[in-house]
């Protein structure tokens, strides 16, 4: 009898530990580039034609960043992802391409998760509505024969959004960040609103504080009021009532 009653309750924590898992979105922001390192070098004072050739390039890994992409394909093989998404800028899919690689898995090219304005005002009263749809009406997002062997297009956003309108404020230009950020999250939504996946989404620091906050619906406090890291994680868990909860910040529990 007694081991009946040990064996149930076992079962009934169980079931309410899978009653109570919600959706984890885990966002990772790209390894250092050299736009990142370029004011450092502008600082030294040394003559631009000295500088080492990845100083402010975006599309080129510092040789820290080239060590943080190693280091963030060890941590990645930490988690399990039902699903991953991606910038697509170089310096964002590079950054978890050999974790792609070493598990198999594709990636899915969001054009929402490309960098843009707002990391501190996004949820200012002050941003006004967008006039004009932006998504999927930039340049044709092109991946090469081996880009395809981890990344794929998601259907019905094979191009980037476009820019905002010529002569937008600064207050406009972070209301089409918001319209992306927020289309971002119906995506999530709408696939995995109501499930217990864990998703990772690849990104910038800029655009991921953004959707962050927008996921939030207000500022996190504590360590989390500085930006991402370079290959930082936070993640946020979805709650009954539909809510999200931070529970990292930078790789460590997210604490008020």
């Amino acid at each position: 009898m007694k081991a009946y009653i040990i064996l149930s309750l076992a079962l009934s924590l169980t079931l309410a530990n899978v009653a109570d898992a919600g959706l984890k979105i885990y966002y990772i922001r790209h390894a250092e580039g050299g736009h990142n390192v370029k004011k450092a070098w502008e600082a030294k004072g040394i003559p631009e034609s000295e500088w080492p050739a990845y100083v402010g390039d975006p599309n080129a890994f510092t040789p820290k960043g080239l060590t943080q992409v190693v280091s963030a394909t060890e941590k990645l093989q930490n988690y399990h992802f039902d699903f991953v998404a991606t910038s697509p800028m170089w310096r964002v899919h590079n950054t978890i391409a050999p974790y792609l690689k070493l598990t198999g898995q594709k990636a899915e090219v969001w054009p929402e998760l490309r960098e843009g304005p707002g990391m501190v005002t996004i949820l200012s009263e002050d941003i006004p509505e967008v006039h004009e749809d932006i998504l999927n009406k930039g340049e044709a997002i092109v991946l090469t024969e081996e880009e395809s062997a981890y990344l794929k297009l998601r259907p019905g956003a094979e191009n980037n959004y476009s820019r905002y309108p010529r002569g937008s404020s600064e207050n406009e230009k972070v209301a089409y960040m918001k319209h992306v950020s927020l289309h971002a999250i119906d995506l999530i939504e709408e696939q995995f609103g109501d499930s217990d996946k864990s998703i990772l989404l690849a990104g910038h620091n800029s655009a991921g504080v953004s959707l962050l906050k927008l996921l939030l619906q207000e500022a996190p406090s504590g360590e989390a009021r500085r930006g991402l890291d370079n290959t930082g994680i936070w993640m946020v868990e979805r709650q009954e009532d539909g809510s999200y909860k931070l529970m990292l910040y930078n790789d460590k529990p997210y604490q008020e």
